[in-house]
Order: structure tokens, then sequence, then C-alpha cells
């Protein structure tokens, strides 16, 4: 993934936070293990642009997906959009 694809990516997720009132933080240049910090939420988010990403064909029709690796905790996968909806 290019940096210029990375880095407009995250400002867009930024902005969507914003939008809804929060304050998003973002550590330009990688140099945290998060690119965006929600303040209210004390939440780090991991930005990624992706070519492809199995995981639509695997939520159809849902709101959202729980994924797990073996050995790994669970992972919810859901839209930005559902996501801040479901936070306000």
């Amino acid at each position: 993934m290019s940096y210029r694809k990375g880095a407009n990516f995250e400002r867009k997720v930024k902005k969507l936070f914003e939008k809804k009132g929060f304050t998003a933080v973002r550590s330009a240049g990688s140099h945290s293990k998060a690119d965006l910090l929600i303040k209210e939420l004390s939440l780090s988010v991991q930005c990624k642009a992706l070519k492809s990403f199995s995981g639509y064909r695997l939520m159809e029709g849902a709101d959202a997906l729980v994924v797990k690796a073996d050995y790994r905790k669970p992972l919810i996968v859901m839209s930005l959009e559902k996501f801040l909806e479901v936070l306000k």
C-alpha cells in the first residue's frame, strides 16, 4: 500500500469521527501503534486501505462479523458508518 493511499484513508476516517462529534487525533507517519486516537472513547484505531478483503463476502446480509483465529481473541468487523451509528 502506498503511503499516500494510507494517509488519505486515515484522514477520511478521522473526518468521519469528527463529523459525529468525536475528537480524533492522527498519528502521521505511523510513529505509534495506531493511526488514530478517539479521545472520548479512549479508542485507538488502526486504518488499512486494502485492495481486497474477504470479510465483505463473509458478512453479507449482516451488520457485523465476529471472527476468531485459533488461540487468538475474537474480533468484530462492521462498517464504519454502522459503528458510528451504534455509538451515538
